[in-house]
């Protein structure tokens, strides 16, 4: 595979916030010579399914890929072998899972990894339970967001959207800051009445006066 492709496949990648090795990016050309006519297709389903796995870090080296690679090659074979008028009425249309049997992971902001939660995970939580849910979601959206392409951080060979830099900012950063900053946070309305935007380092208010409302 030329040298174009290996290019593309290390700047999707950086634009993902991952830096491959050098037998990772093996594995990916090798997986991609797979498919002469599709090859940017199959670079982004391997990297939306490489989003959901638990990575140890941003450097990838085979392990993982090979993991990814592996589950996309033997899915494209389940679906030759089924063919598309194909139906197996033994396959069960329903499938329970017992909810403790189900690994919990959480995410470490700052190493910006996953990890699995060895804990026993009681049925009632305690005072802080409900805290510490929405600061997992936030930081969740917040990682998810990150990886973006529009929002991640700026590589020399990447192009800049009509924007600019679209990094997210956090909104302690903003004070004495001028020009345009791209936040993330959530909208909440303290007891004088007023809205603030707030993320996990402060809050700043906000007017909502000629927001737009969209019903749903």
């Amino acid at each position: 595979m030329n040298g174009i492709m290996r290019n593309k496949v290390q700047r999707k990648f950086k634009m993902r916030g991952y830096t491959l090795k050098v037998e990772a990016l093996t594995e990916i050309l090798s997986f991609l010579s797979r498919f002469q006519d599709a090859e940017d297709e199959a670079l982004d389903l391997l990297l939306d399914e490489l989003q959901h796995q638990s990575l140890k870090s941003s450097i990838l080296d085979k392990e993982p890929v090979h993991r990814v690679v592996s589950l996309l090659l033997e899915a494209e074979a389940a679906a030759v072998e089924e063919g598309p008028h194909s139906s197996d009425t033994s396959r069960s249309a329903l499938r329970i899972i017992d909810v403790f049997d189900i690994p919990k992971f959480q995410y470490d902001h700052v190493k910006k990894i996953f990890y699995e939660h060895k804990g026993g995970l009681p049925i009632h939580g305690d005072a802080s339970a409900k805290a510490t849910l929405y600061r997992d979601r936030f930081l969740l959206l917040l990682q998810r967001l990150s990886r973006d392409p529009h929002f991640a951080r700026l590589a020399f060979d990447t192009d800049i959207s009509q924007f600019g830099s679209c990094e997210i900012s956090q909104i302690q950063s903003l004070v004495g800051c001028t020009g345009r900053r791209w936040v993330m946070g959530v909208i909440s309305q303290f007891e004088d009445g007023h809205f603030y935007l707030e993320d996990l380092t402060a809050a700043v208010e906000i007017n909502l006066s000629n927001a737009i409302s969209f019903a749903l």
